[in-house]
């Protein structure tokens, strides 16, 4: 069934002592209000360093509990772990570095939990926050676990972790060129971002899983959610905790069916509401969770609980044209007969996040109907049934549901999502390359290609055998020259090699080549190891530099963030500086932008930017980027840099096959995690090829 529930009960409902009211029975009653929802697959999580806290030992305790409570009631789960044991890391990161240990503990997980795993996902938000290491390292430590979780259960599905970032990253093209495409089954991915977004996002995610070679596989969204709402507008009974009023409840009751069956008629194959538990985020200021504190239920429950009752069974077919300012669209079920949910379209369908919505006034529009073989039956989003008697209908901006509806035409039909089937196995997937980089190699924000220090750098390759069987092959390296190779390379059974190798890039005009890996073992090739390399310093170094000296006047930017925006130059720092203080809101942004001073500033050309910046609070910053603006119509291109409290020099390269020439705007800015931040910029220089 498509519509799903993201629970995070393992975690979010632990005894918790700040809450007098928490019943202590938390996991069962979770458990019995997913079932009561109608959910068929809920997702949970786990903690691999808690449930394996030494090599060899395990400790499933309340992971377990949940697993089977769900089980119990006929919910499957979709599980997800995304930290590892201090054992089997090398000191620093998130993501296991040892192979071996992450293909074990993946085996032995889907062994504990077959019966209640419908399927795994290899870890979260990767691409943002639950990864500090590189698309490589993750591809690489994807790879073993995947390798392990069906070891562990033939059957298994495996999901590649949630991304979280859409527009899709580079990151995760990077993650793809590694070959990590052949260890999942299903694309995963997550969105908090305004209903009016989802057909840009859906068209961005299928051109990223076109162009590396994954189309066809089905979409979920494991994490989806709303920030319209705001920051809770009313103190709870726990100290330092906001809540929703009750005028929040009803946005979200009304989001959350807008949000799945536009979701669904996009071509998702399955989507998960965040969350059912009570969560606060934010210091306390986000309320999430279709459940209170007090563990009753919110308007948002039984608007799922009615969705699925009403269209869980159902196969969408399109949009039908029932007025002006309705939507509507026409599921049909297994016995033939058609059921049109409708809406009264408003600010939640058009507008951005912003502080002040309400859902006071209901919308009220009239429709007529083609005329139908009698009475209809119908039934409005919180469950109440009503009967249509004649052809009128008025509609609200809660969705409703209307039974047997005859005379409608599809103007503009569903997505079918694709049918799951497997990896093509063209490899030995067995074989799995890692690599560690030395200091020589400078690992960029966006944690998606290297700087290279020193004309040689020095890097170790691991190569792992995560099967039974001995292996020996060839590697070959391009992308420069390389020394270090042996003839050949043999590899016990759960076992590595390890070499010791150097590196010169060669590269091409834009400064820019790919460290890649490939092998070929016991007769067959395997996935490679892909390091993209931008040489910036070689850029910065040897490139042809316009300083824009005009970006140091406050007069030629425009304000541009979901807060107040002050601009000025500031003359200690010589530079020019942006504080923005922010409203209680979820979505703080903070992006002012230079318009291009054509032709004179024209990045035609140009190989990147570079700059210095700082930042009053760089713990602050969910991600910060350079965006470069082109004509109307086209795709911004972002580009992250590293926030820092000092003064950083920065610099970002314009991707392949890009055209700067396009640009017409700039922005440079963050997304805050505070109420209000600095952004300082100055020596802004336009970098071209020598």
């Amino acid at each position: 069934m498509f519509f799903a529930l993201d629970s995070a009960q393992s975690w979010l409902a632990r005894p918790d002592a700040e809450n007098p009211r928490q019943p202590g029975n938390a996991f069962e009653i979770v458990s019995e209000v997913a079932r009561r929802s109608g959910a068929g697959m809920v997702r949970d999580r786990m903690s691999w360093a808690e449930v394996n806290p030494a090599r060899n030992r395990y400790v499933w305790t309340y992971y377990k509990t949940n697993a089977e409570l769900l089980k119990e009631r006929g919910i499957r789960l979709s599980g997800m772990y995304h930290d590892s044991p201090g054992w089997c890391r090398n000191g620093k990161g998130l993501l296991p570095t040892n192979l071996l240990d992450t293909y074990v503990f993946a085996k032995n997980a889907a062994e504990a939990f077959r019966g209640c795993m419908a399927n795994w996902e290899f870890w979260n938000e990767q691409d943002h926050g639950f990864g500090q290491e590189s698309a490589w390292d993750y591809a690489a430590a994807l790879k073993a676990a995947s390798l392990g979780f069906k070891a562990g259960e033939p059957e298994a599905t495996v999901a590649i972790g949630g991304f979280a970032i859409t527009p899709v990253l580079p990151y995760a093209d990077v993650v793809m060129k590694n070959g990590a495409g052949c260890y999942f089954d299903i694309f995963n991915i997550h969105t908090y971002r305004p209903l009016r977004d989802f057909p840009e996002i859906l068209t961005d995610i299928r051109a990223h899983m076109e162009r590396c070679g994954i189309a066809g596989r089905p979409i979920w969204f494991t994490e989806n959610g709303s920030g319209m709402e705001g920051a809770g507008r009313e103190e709870s009974f726990m100290p330092g905790i906001r809540q929703h009023s009750f005028d929040q409840e009803l946005l979200i009751a009304e989001y959350l069916p807008k949000m799945m069956i536009s979701m669904q008629m996009l071509g998702v194959s399955r989507d998960f509401f965040f969350v059912l538990p009570p969560y606060s985020e934010n210091g306390g200021n986000k309320d999430w969770g279709l459940m209170r504190r007090d563990y009753t239920v919110k308007p948002g429950f039984a608007a799922f609980a009615t969705l699925v009752d009403q269209l869980g069974d159902a196969v969408p077919e399109g949009e039908a044209d029932v007025g002006d300012g309705v939507k509507g669209y026409l599921y049909r079920h297994r016995n033939g007969s058609r059921t049109l949910v409708y809406w009264s379209i408003s600010e939640l369908d058009t507008e951005p996040v912003r502080p002040g919505l309400s859902a006071a006034d209901p919308k009220l529009r009239r429709i007529v109907l083609p005329p139908q073989e009698g009475p209809l039956c119908g039934t409005d989003l919180f469950g109440t049934p009503f009967e249509m008697k004649e052809e009128a209908l008025t509609v609200s901006r809660f969705p409703s549901f209307l039974h047997g509806v005859t005379g409608l035409t599809v103007i503009d039909r569903a997505i079918l999502p694709p049918v799951a089937r497997d990896p093509e196995a063209g490899e030995d997937r067995t074989v799995v390359f890692r690599t560690e980089l030395s200091e020589d190699f400078l690992l960029s924000s966006g944690k998606d290609y290297v700087d290279i220090r020193q004309p040689e750098a020095r890097f170790k390759l691991e190569i792992w055998n995560l099967s039974g069987k001995p292996k020996k092959g060839t590697i070959t390296v391009s992308g420069g020259d390389c020394t270090g190779i042996p003839p050949s390379v043999s590899v016990p059974p759960f076992g590595k090699a390890e070499l010791a190798l150097r590196f010169s890039p060669a590269y091409d005009g834009a400064f820019k080549t790919v460290l890649a890996v490939g092998g070929v073992f016991n007769g067959r090739r395997v996935t490679p190891l892909v390091v993209p390399v931008q040489g910036l310093q070689a850029m910065a170094g040897s490139g042809r530099k316009l300083e824009i000296t005009a970006m140091l006047d406050p007069v030629n930017w425009r304000k541009n963030a979901s807060g107040e925006m002050q601009i000025a130059y500031d003359e200690m720092e010589e530079a020019i500086r942006f504080h923005t203080v922010f409203p209680a809101i979820e979505d703080r942004w903070s992006y002012p932008e230079y318009e291009l001073q054509l032709p004179q500033e024209s990045l035609k050309g140009a190989l990147g930017i570079a700059l210095e910046a700082k930042v009053s609070s760089p713990a602050a910053v969910r991600q910060m980027l350079v965006m470069a603006v082109p004509g109307e119509g086209e795709r911004d291109l972002y580009l992250r840099v590293a926030p820092d409290g000092e003064w950083e020099k920065l610099t970002v390269q314009f991707p392949a096959g890009f055209e700067p020439d396009r640009i017409r705007r700039l922005r440079i800015g963050v997304n805050s995690a505070a109420g209000e931040i600095t952004v300082w910029l100055r020596k802004i220089r336009f970098v071209y090829a020598p």
